[in-house]
């Protein structure tokens, strides 16, 4: 195996029937639409007899913590081809990538996941329960103005990309950074369909829905949205339920502000009604995405909590650094640290004996500190480690919004 720079010219083709093979892309057009998800960003491939059989592809961008924003180093795809698997080749190549985000300034870095376990080799730690969510539209009891939107298509693209980077942001929120990444997205769209409103700055797209209309009754799936204010959301409920008269249901990731149960009329009757059908109207939840630090005193450096001050001192080890190869300034985060999270907070190297001690892969410490789950469920489930005071005062300091990303990659 050896690992190169990603050159359009050499490698296309291969990257291409890579793709093809994942089942990921499949005619002539989404061929030309990976041309675009590749042009911004950092591209490796793993190459065997001089052709890449491997190839992740990163973009820059930015993740919201609570007030602050992160420079974020997105993995958007880790893809091998079949003759390469279970050689390794996606675990070192990814750790490479994130090598380079954090030499580049990234503070963290995230992905999707196609299962649990693989990805925890890099030091991914689970992310968020994210709610899916069936509905009739016909059940939505939102009472708000409808409007007429206007039609959006893939030629809109860098309209609908702005229109998420000046979206309203939560603690978590991801912003990404390539307009040409989202353009691919959007062609890869099957049968899609889009409206919103250009009620922003200069008669700017302000808020939008945009995904698959997949058959004449639905169900219609919602893969991207945007909005601004409380307001903004309703109309994009009440656009919704004004497809009603002819779609039978919408499937989308619940808004991240709202239970979508309160709006629905008789949620648990018309799931009865509906279980096991076509159109079946339920609500399922899963963790499908993956966070880590990447810098670990920038990261707290940007860390500022309303609870009291706790000091302790971190054990920290980081499964990265098994698949680095030949790493340059950055292999990874194990090591001994002074943590001190409150109002201003700090990472140190060093111990302190007049300190308690925290043990803790970078996996299950990333969770921790964004806030996916509390240091007491950790020391259950993950690895994570300490006398019951610390854990009961790390409780009480990390009190956090559940993060959620906002945005698919």
């Amino acid at each position: 195996m050896s690992i190169k720079e990603y050159n359009a010219e050499r490698d296309f083709q291969a990257v291409a029937r890579i793709w093809k093979e994942c089942g990921w892309i499949e005619d002539d057009k989404e061929v030309a639409a990976l041309k675009d998800f590749l042009e911004e960003g950092d591209t490796l491939v793993a190459t065997l007899n001089g052709e890449a059989e491997c190839v992740v592809h990163g973009t820059p961008g930015t993740v919201r913590y609570l007030e602050e924003e992160l420079k974020l180093g997105a993995v958007a795809s880790v893809n091998t081809s079949h003759i390469v698997r279970k050689l390794g080749f996606a675990k070192k190549l990814a750790a490479r990538l994130l090598s380079r985000q954090a030499n580049a300034g990234m503070d963290v870095s995230a992905l999707g996941i196609f299962d649990q376990g693989f990805y925890d080799r890099l030091g991914f730690g689970t992310g968020s329960y994210e709610n899916w969510v069936n509905f009739d539209p016909a059940t939505l009891t939102v009472d708000y103005p409808f409007r007429p939107p206007r039609r959006l298509s893939a030629e809109n693209y860098r309209d609908l990309h702005s229109a998420m980077m000046g979206r309203s942001k939560k603690h978590g929120d991801v912003n990404l950074d390539a307009a040409s990444a989202f353009k691919a997205e959007m062609l890869w769209t099957e049968k899609p369909f889009g409206f919103g409103y250009y009620d922003g700055p200069g008669g700017s797209l302000s808020h939008f829905i945009w995904g698959e209309a997949k058959d004449e009754y639905g169900p219609y799936v919602i893969t991207c949205r945007a909005y601004q204010t409380r307001d903004q959301l309703l109309e994009l409920l009440a656009l919704i339920k004004s497809l009603a008269d002819q779609v039978t249901q919408i499937g989308m990731i619940e808004f991240a502000e709202i239970q979508m149960q309160d709006l629905l009329r008789k949620p648990f009757r018309t799931r009865r009604a509906s279980a096991k059908g076509k159109f079946e109207q339920i609500i399922s939840t899963s963790a499908y995405w993956q966070f880590r630090i990447l810098n670990l005193e920038s990261c707290l450096s940007k860390t500022h909590l309303s609870g009291p001050a706790v000091k302790f001192n971190l054990q920290l080890s980081d499964p990265v650094e098994k698949h680095l190869e030949n790493p340059q300034k950055w292999s990874g985060l194990s090591g001994e640290y002074i943590i001190e999270l409150g109002e201003e907070s700090s990472a140190k190297p060093g111990q302190s004996k007049a300190l308690p001690t925290l043990k803790a892969s970078i996996n299950a410490f990333s969770r921790m500190w964004f806030g996916v789950r509390p240091a007491s469920s950790l020391a259950i489930t993950d690895q994570l480690e300490g006398d019951q005071a610390l854990i009961d005062s790390l409780d009480t300091v990390l009190r956090l919004p559940r993060p959620h990303f906002g945005w698919d990659f």
